[in-house]
Order: structure tokens, then sequence, then C-alpha cells
């Protein structure tokens, strides 16, 4: 059973009988600290805690193993507030108090609580500068047979810490968490912090805590533009990695900022092609986030990203740009990697068949004027035998020049032997789409006979087998979306009271 251990060397009989309930019923007792120890540490009162025994000081713990020292760090970074023309007691500062501390118990300086953090840990975390460096100058100054003391109460991150300074060591001590002292200072932008760290261990590679985060990856995506460069200039083999397969480079990506990306790039260019758990590359984050001045700095760092597929679809950069509707990303695309048009998904889609099915009619625009672009993408199907025209979402359609372009073939064929216009006529309420295409030439393919033919003839599922196709399930979905909205619109009429709806006043009741 963990409990705080008092000076008094004959435990007293509440705490007899504390320990013999907790054996009965073998549930650990939490046994806080004392008061006025307590108060001592808090206020940093070296006298009273002086009056203890010093061999037992680091045994007296609150309940979550916080020693006298976590103690007084966390108050030391309260900020104290004075009245006007209040003058503030005088009371020795923070550095000193730490510092009678560790002379009073030495072996404070490596002992950590419950979550694993040392006296540095918590200094770093609330920015605590002059503290860190006493913390580190002490380790420095203590002898090697210290480091006993402290054997059980850190770990090591790697082998080649057999060989670091005692110093190092101390600053290189983990949390439960996997968490540094770094980390801590990172996480809560304390550049006089992370300052102090580097400079005393620039060596050090800082791995990933639990979390999957680094020093740097948590500047880049909290955007700690002055801790980052900071890091990225004076620690000397800089981790990138994040959670999620994601690096440095991902996290100012998402984030769009230009200054970051161009500094991971200047010193580990390889990152551009580095995919997350998903096969998400940065320029895939920058083209879903359209950040157009990113994606020519990646494709300046390695135009291999602009090939590359994800996990799930085979999605590319530019089918992202395309569904989005992100034409100047596109732009950027094409203008340094015209090619990669000619890369499809899983489902052999190009980025046209994106662009339709999402009724984006600025990217479709800009195929139609393109004629590298056109001659790629106008007419090429997918594993189905799908074009893009197949896909064209009938729901969002506007009347754009794409249906009235002679390059455009309006009756090719899929492999359900269905060309566009036989996938909208069996869809009654899309008359001004069909009207549309037959305007510009497309015909019924008449290779399958559909229910409501005049001489009753074979059904459409006898040809197919009787199985639905993933476009008949679109269609249906379409179907069943349009006869909502319809029933909505009819009820809504129906119960709308004159005048319109009622709308809440500025206090919120109702007139």
């Amino acid at each position: 059973m963990d409990r705080t251990t008092w000076t008094d060397q004959t435990p007293s009989a509440s705490v007899q009988v504390v320990e013999q309930e907790a054996a009965a019923t073998d549930v650990p007792i939490l046994m806080g600290m004392d008061l006025d120890v307590f108060n001592a540490a808090k206020e940093g009162k070296i006298d009273v805690l002086r009056g203890h025994d010093p061999q037992h000081l680091n045994q007296i713990l609150t309940p979550t193993r916080n020693t006298v020292l976590h103690v007084y760090i966390a108050y030391a970074s309260t900020p104290k507030l004075v009245k006007p023309k209040e003058e503030a007691p005088i009371k020795p500062t923070s550095v000193v108090v730490v510092e009678d501390i560790l002379q009073i118990c030495p072996t404070l300086l490596w002992q950590q609580n419950e979550s694993g953090e040392t006296a540095l840990d918590m200094a770093a975390k609330h920015g605590l500068a002059e503290i860190v460096e006493l913390l580190i100058q002490t380790a420095k100054a203590r002898r090697c047979e210290d480091l006993e003391h402290g054997a059980a109460a850190f770990s090591l991150s790697s082998s080649s810490e057999e060989e670091a300074a005692y110093w190092n060591i101390y600053i290189r001590t983990l949390s439960k968490e996997k968490d540094t002292a770094l980390h801590e200072a990172v996480r809560f932008k304390h550049l006089d912090v992370v300052e102090i760290l580097i400079r005393e261990d620039p060596d050090f590679s800082y791995p990933p805590n639990v979390a999957g985060e680094t020093p740097l990856y948590l500047a880049a995506e909290r955007r700690y533009k002055a801790l980052f460069s900071e890091i990225l200039r004076t620690c000397k083999h800089p981790t990138y990695q994040g959670p999620i397969g994601r690096t440095a480079l991902h996290a100012a990506v998402i984030y769009g900022d230009e200054e970051m990306t161009k500094e991971i790039l200047n010193k580990k260019k390889d990152l551009a092609i580095v995919t997350d758990e998903k096969g998400w590359s940065p320029l895939h984050y920058a083209a879903f986030h359209s950040r157009a001045s990113i994606v020519r700095q990646l494709l300046e760092a390695d135009k291999c990203s602009a090939y590359m597929g994800d996990e799930a679809d085979k999605k590319t950069a530019l089918h992202i740009a395309a569904s989005k509707g992100h034409v100047n990303v596109m732009k950027q695309l094409i203008s340094y990697c015209p090619d990669c048009c000619e890369v499809v998904d899983q489902r052999r889609r190009n980025a046209l068949h994106y662009a339709l099915e999402k009724s984006q009619p600025r990217i479709i625009d800009f195929v139609l004027m393109d004629t590298w672009l056109s001659n790629v993408l106008l007419n090429a199907k997918d594993v189905d035998g799908n074009t893009p025209l197949h896909l064209l979402n009938a729901l969002l359609y506007t009347e754009r020049p794409f249906i009235g372009d002679d390059r455009v073939d309006k009756m090719a064929f899929n492999k359900e032997n269905m060309n566009v216009l036989d996938v909208i006529e069996a869809n009654d309420y899309l008359i001004s789409l069909k009207h549309a295409l037959k305007r510009n030439g497309a015909v019924s393919g008449h290779r399958i006979l559909r229910e409501n033919d005049h001489d009753g003839q074979k059904l459409i599922k006898e040809n197919k087998g009787g199985e639905d196709t993933e476009l008949d399930k679109n269609i249906r979905e379409s179907h069943l979306i349009v006869a909502t909205l319809v029933a909505t619109v009819t009820f809504t009429a129906g119960v709308t009271m004159p005048g319109g709806y009622y709308q809440s006043d500025a206090s919120g009741e109702m007139p």
C-alpha cells in the first residue's frame, strides 16, 4: 500500500488504525500531505520544511505523489495579485526557494509524481524559465552517485543515452505519457524555456509521446511559429513525426502556413511524399483545403506526390481538387504535372468523373477550355463503362456548355448497354435535362427495353440478370430525394400560417 511516510519513526495511533483497516479490506487508503507541510511548501517557508527529517521529506506526498517541490513550483506559477498602493510582503525569489528545498532534500530533483512528471516538467509547463535553468544547473553539479537515487524514477528513450551527460538524462526524462519537458514547454507556448532546453541538449531528437506527438509537430499543429523555428533551427536531429502517420509537414499544410512549409522542405524535402494512415500526402491535404501556393511549394520539392493515390480509393490530389471545385489547385497540378490527369482511381475514374458527380461547373469549364485535358478526360470510361457524362448529377444540373460540346460523346454506352439518355429517361422528373440532351444530339440507345415500353417486351431487370448496378442505386436514391422534397414542400404549404413563420425576438420570447 502506498502512503505518506511521516517524519515520526513510530506511527501514530490513527495511522495504525488506517493501516489495519486497509489490511482488512485490501483497499488502498489515500493519505494527503500534512496541512502544515503543504502550506509551507505552497508559500516557500523553508524554515518549516527544515523542521522535518530531510531523509523523509521526499516521502511526504499528496495523493497523486506530488512532492513539496512539485507543490511549490505549481504555486510559484500563480500570478500574485497586489491591490493598488498596497505593498506586497517581501518573499524570497522562486529560484532561491527551489535551491533551498533541493539543499534540504537533493533527491527531490529526480522524483516523479503519479503522472511521471519531475520538477523540471512542471516548471517547463508553467513557463518558469529561471527555475528550469536552476534545475538543469543543479543536475550538472550533482555527482554521479546521485544517479542511484533517481535510477528508478526516470526512463531512458534510447541506447545512445548511456553516453549522455548526467543533466542530459535529466532533461530527457519521460513522463507516463512519454512527454519530455520540451513537450510541455511547447504545448504551453513558452519560448524562453524551449530555448534553454534545446541549448542544453541540442543532440536529442525528442521522440513522439504516447499520442504520437513530437515537440516539432506540436509547434506546427498549434501554429507556434517562433517555437517551431527555434526547434528546427537549433535542434540538430529533430523528429518530424506526428499522430496517425502524419508529419509536421502535414500539419503545416493543413493549417495553410507557407512559412513553416518552406522551412520544413528546406530541411527535409523528402517529407513531401510521406503519407499518413489514410495514404494522404501533404499534397492531398493542400488540394483538399485549396492551398494553391502550398501546392506549388510541394510540387517544386517533389512532383511524385501528384501521381500518388490514397489508401481507400487511390484518389490523387487532382481527383480531390476536382471533387471540391478547386480550380486554382487544379491549374497548379496541371502546370507542373500535365500528365497526372491520366491517373485514375481504383474504379478507373478520372478527375472529370469526380467533377460531374459532384457538379463542379468551374472544373468542367476548365477541362473544356484545355485541349489536353479534354482529350484525356472527356469520354474516358470507368470500370463500369461509364463516361463522365453518365455520372452527371442531374439533381444539381444547370445548363452548361458541357452537353453541347461536340467533343462529348452523347451516345457512349456503359457495360449495362445504357447511354446517358437511357439513364435520364428512367427518371420522369428530369424532363429539362432530357430535352437538353436531345437538343444536343442524344437519342435513346434501345439496346435494352424499359418497363414502360409500349410493346411490353422484356424488362430491364431480365437483361441484367436481376441485379442492381451502382448506377441503378444512384437513380433510385435520386427518386427518393426528389419525392421527399416534393412531399415536404406540399406539407409545408399546407400548414404554414399566413404571413410566414414567427421569429423569436431579442429576449427569446414568442410574440
